[in-house]
C-alpha cells in the first residue's frame, strides 16, 4: 500500500476479491469483476486535496453498498465451505466503511462550499446502516457454522 493510498480502498479491494472467489452464477461473477474494476480504478488523492479525499471516501461507500448487496445475494447460495469467506467479505466491507466515513468526515473539515458540505454529509448518513447490514450477513454466516 502506497502511503497516500486510503485503507479505505484497501478493505473495500479485500472485501471485492474475497466476494469473487465465492460467486457461482455468471450474472453475479460479471458482478463481481466489475466491482473488482472500479475498485481498481479508484484514484490516490493527494492528502492535501480535501475534497479529492472525501470525494475517494465517498466513492468507496458506494462501492462498498453494491458489494455488501452481492455479499447479500450470494450468502444463501454458498456452501459451507465458502460461506466464511462471504463473512470476510462482510467484515472488510464493514472496516472500508467506516473508514471511509472517517476520511469524508476529516475532510469536510477543510471543505467550505455548503453545497459540497451537504453533497458529502449526505453521502456519510446511511454509512451506520450499512455497516449494520454487513454485521448482520456476518451473524447469519456464524448461524449457518455447526458448533
Amino acid at each position: 500500500m502506497s502511503e497516500t493510498e486510503l485503507p479505505a480502498v484497501r478493505h473495500l479491494a479485500l472485501g471485492a476479491a474475497l466476494l469473487g472467489t465465492v460467486v457461482r452464477r455468471a450474472e453475479d461473477a460479471a458482478a463481481a469483476e466489475q466491482l473488482e474494476s472500479e475498485v481498481r480504478g479508484l484514484g490516490v488523492p493527494a492528502p492535501t486535496d480535501a475534497q479529492a479525499v472525501a470525494r475517494t471516501g465517498v466513492r468507496v461507500i458506494a462501492l462498498a453498498v453494491r458489494a455488501l448487496d452481492l455479499a447479500e445475494t450470494v450468502r444463501p447460495a454458498g456452501p459451507r465451505a465458502v460461506i466464511g469467506r462471504v463473512a470476510a467479505a462482510a467484515e472488510a466491507l464493514r472496516a472500508a466503511l467506516g473508514t471511509a466515513r472517517v476520511d469524508v468526515e476529516v475532510a469536510l473539515a477543510d471543505v467550505a462550499d455548503p453545497a459540497v458540505r451537504e453533497e458529502l454529509l449526505t453521502a456519510v448518513d446511511p454509512v451506520d446502516d450499512v455497516v449494520l447490514r454487513a454485521a448482520k450477513l456476518t451473524a447469519v454466516v456464524r448461524e449457518q457454522i455447526p458448533r
